[in-house]
């Protein structure tokens, strides 16, 4: 067995996560040589945890480029009990207003799900340790421009955290439910960094603005499982506009015990590619990762499996001058334990997902847990005061749409098989019903049509979303219109 194959059985199996990084820049305002007194002084005032214990590494042990100092410190939080039902799907169809559909019904036809580990409620351990150190701002600053996918930071906000000195640099090994131990590590470094320019999360390649660390610190979980991990879309345009293929690739999920997703060698830029990525990603977070070639239907009518990239690349007859072939495998990132996901037919042979490009195209439809809609359900009632606010401050601006996502269809036998519908809001009433209007047509008999106006009560809410001449706002960016 090569290194290689015993790093993708590491991997598959959960047995190892990798360390979760994450960095915050100080605001020029704010931006001062932290000390670890300082350090131990913001970690006392803390409700959230016990400190068991605050231990300076050496300077000549130190691991973190341009250091100042690090610590390694172990917190005891409060217990946390995560209830995840993966035995029973959400059932029916999740529009997603016009974009891709979502399901969640069990499409399976007779197959298995994605198998994975046994998930009772999971208890979550109450101790979790950080290695943290005070670094030179411009060695987690320099490589922002180049390899981060920038979602909300501004360029004055970059600017900015190019001229400051000092940054907090965090790590922790996950040792509970992922999202649970994502959340404290994210609320540490707020609490360390409260004045932040930008936040970097390492381990996804992702960068956001400092307001976006405070906001989303302020969950009890984060709205989704994708805040976990990221997906990057590579192509090259430059040999065939008229034939560009694009190469998906998630970063993140080694820290959540998965192996890292790809899609290789597609073609159509109109099929839901990128979707049909994430909803992989987060049944492996969920389930566990399944045996590479094990077949299994992330959306209707859409079957699947993974092999390892070296496999799948000649599986697929992938030609070195494709985005994501094998000569794009030599920078030390992309050359690590990952699966290329390959369509499979009802032969059992194996495809590139252009493959389905039909099935993914016209509304598709993915699957979706009970856990992830919960997820959701709870971000939206979290966060309803905001949509309430606009709502009530914007009522008749055609330029503003609130649109609310309720869930019906529910029977005595299984009170979960709801279909979720996306319903342009009018008004909101003092006892709690939404005056909307169905924009989607159901699949179910559920006796409305698309078009039909009617109250509906706030207990059915599972998500909403505002659309502005700006952009499209949610419980996860909503704070970007409250800014001022």
């Amino acid at each position: 067995m090569d290194y290689n194959e015993k790093l993708y059985n590491v991997f598959s199996s959960g047995e190892q996560r990798l360390e979760s990084w994450m960095a915050a820049v100080f605001t020029k305002e704010y931006d001062h040589n932290m000390s670890i007194n300082e350090l131990k002084d913001i970690l006392s005032e803390s409700d959230e945890y016990m400190v068991l214990e605050v231990n300076e590494i050496d300077k000549s042990n130190y691991i973190r480029d341009k250091s100042k100092w690090e610590v390694q410190i172990k917190l005891q939080y409060l217990p946390m009990v995560i209830d995840e039902d993966y035995e029973e799907h959400e059932c029916g169809c999740n529009h997603n207003n016009g974009e891709e559909h979502v399901c969640g019904c069990n499409h399976n036809n007779g197959e298995e799900h994605v198998c994975g580990c046994n998930h009772d409620d999971e208890e979550n351990n109450d101790e979790l340790s950080f290695y943290v150190a005070l670094v030179d701002a411009s060695s987690v600053t320099e490589n922002v421009s180049e390899i981060f996918s920038v979602n909300t930071v501004r360029e004055e906000d970059y600017n900015e955290s190019c001229k400051c000195q000092y940054a907090v640099h965090i790590s922790t090994t996950f040792d509970n439910h992922p999202l649970t131990d994502y959340q404290r590590q994210l609320r540490l470094l707020d609490s360390l960094v409260p004045e932040c320019s930008i936040f970097l999360d390492m381990s996804c390649y992702t960068a956001h603005s400092g307001d976006w660390l405070s906001y989303t610190s302020t969950f009890a979980l984060p709205p989704s499982l994708d805040y976990l991990f990221t997906i990057h879309a590579v192509y090259d345009d430059d040999k065939d506009p008229n034939k560009i293929e694009y190469w998906f690739h998630t970063h993140g999920l080694y820290r959540v015990g998965s192996i890292e997703l790809e899609i290789v060698g597609v073609e159509d830029s109109n099929a839901a590619f990128g979707p049909l990525l994430n909803t992989c990603a987060k049944m492996f977070i969920e389930r566990g990762v399944p045996e590479p070639g094990f077949k299994f239907n992330p959306a209707y009518n859409t079957y699947v499996c993974w092999l390892p990239w070296q496999k799948a690349l000649k599986k697929l007859n992938i030609a070195d001058d494709i985005s994501g072939s094998a000569k794009d495998r030599n920078d030390g990132m992309h050359n690590t334990p990952s699966g290329i996901l390959v369509a499979v037919d009802d032969k059992g042979k194996y495809h590139s997902l252009d493959y389905y490009k039909n099935e993914l195209t016209d509304n598709p439809m993915f699957m979706m847990s009970n856990f992830e809609t919960s997820l959701m359900r709870e971000a939206a009632f979290e966060k309803l005061e905001y949509f309430l606010e606009l709502l009530n401050k914007n009522k008749g601006d055609e330029k503003t749409s609130f649109l609310v996502k309720l869930g019906y269809g529910e029977t005595e036998e299984n009170p979960t098989d709801l279909e979720h519908l996306w319903f342009d809001v009018h008004d909101f009433t003092d006892d709690g019903y939404f005056d909307a209007t169905l924009i989607n047509e159901p699949y179910k008999d559920l006796d409305m049509h698309e078009g039909e106006r009617g109250m509906h009560s706030i207990e059915r809410l599972t998500d909403w979303t505002i659309y502005t001449e700006e952009g499209q706002y949610n419980s996860g960016n909503i704070y970007l219109l409250f800014k001022e």
